[in-house]
Formats: C-alpha cells, structure tokens, sequence
C-alpha cells in the first residue's frame, strides 16, 4: 500500500492543475477572431485589444481585476480600471506561444467573463469631400442701434486699417 501513495498525491495534484488550466483562457480566446486566427509575423504594428472584465449574468463591470501572461520574453500585467476596461497587446510572442491568461479578482468576486471592446471608429473623409467650413472667429457681438457708440480720447489717433 505504501507504494499507491505517492501515485495517489500526483495523480491529485495533476488533477488540481488540469482544472486550473481548464478555468483560465488561453490568449488567442480572449483576442477578437480576426487577430486570434492571425499569423505570429503578421501583426506587426498592430493595435492593442480592448476587453472590459464582467460578472457573469450581471455584466457589471469589474473594477481592479489583474490580468497576467507572458512568455519566456516578456510579461503582461494589467489592471482593469473603473469600467473594467482593459487594454492587452497584440505581439508575435504572445500569439506564438499563446499563454494562459491569468484574472485576479477582487475581494467579494467570484467569477468573470471578457467581452471584447470595440473601438470607436475615426470618421475618415475622403479627397472628394470637402471639410466642413468653419469660421475662423466669432463675429463681435453689434451694439443696438439706440446706444451711441463709444467715443475714442482726441489724444490717441484711431488705429488704421490697410485698404487693398
């Protein structure tokens, strides 16, 4: 019987890593599709991803939630801010080796779920449209026509204006 012991302690501990595991994404699943199914050299100069951490069933917000990956190189560290926004980056490291993704929730949570942000999109114009004309200062108020109008010292001449 001595010799099961050891066996049953790493089978249980193997156990209790799996479904650790199994509770945390992976990087590519909290990544929206399109970047997910990108290739490690394609995203150079890409943008960072936007996520906001939530309760499920509620989806309130999780304020204070860390957020932890990384690879052999380098190690992301986050903090959800009021909203529970988070912003991840999107590098060849982390899509080549697709790490676990770490969530530290605060006291009294108990569970939560990504939801991918979108970003608001930049209205572009085109070179056919012209841009919107504005004027390059407001026009000064017009006294009433009752009121006479405010009189300059004899002693300073009245400033002159170029007439072309």
């Amino acid at each position: 019987m001595r010799p099961m012991r050891p066996l049953l302690c790493l089978a249980v501990l193997s156990l209790g890593l799996l479904s650790a595991c199994t509770l945390r994404p992976y990087y590519r699943q909290v990544l929206p599709p399109e970047v997910a199914r990108a290739k490690a050299q394609e995203v150079r100069g890409s943008e960072d991803v936007l996520l906001r951490v939530v309760e499920p069933g509620t989806d309130m917000p999780i304020a204070g939630a860390r957020v932890l990956l990384g690879t052999g190189r380098e190690r992301i560290n986050v903090v959800s801010d009021m909203n529970g926004i988070i912003k991840l980056p999107v590098t060849p490291g982390l899509l080549a080796e697709n790490p676990l993704v770490e969530v530290s929730l605060p006291p009294g949570v108990h569970g939560y779920t990504f939801e991918l942000v979108k970003p608001e999109p930049v209205p572009q114009q085109s070179a056919s449209e012209p841009a919107p004309q504005q004027p390059a200062s407001e026009p000064a108020p017009q006294q009433p026509a009752s009121e006479p109008a405010p009189q300059q010292p004899a002693s300073e001449p009245a400033p002159q204006t170029p007439r072309g």
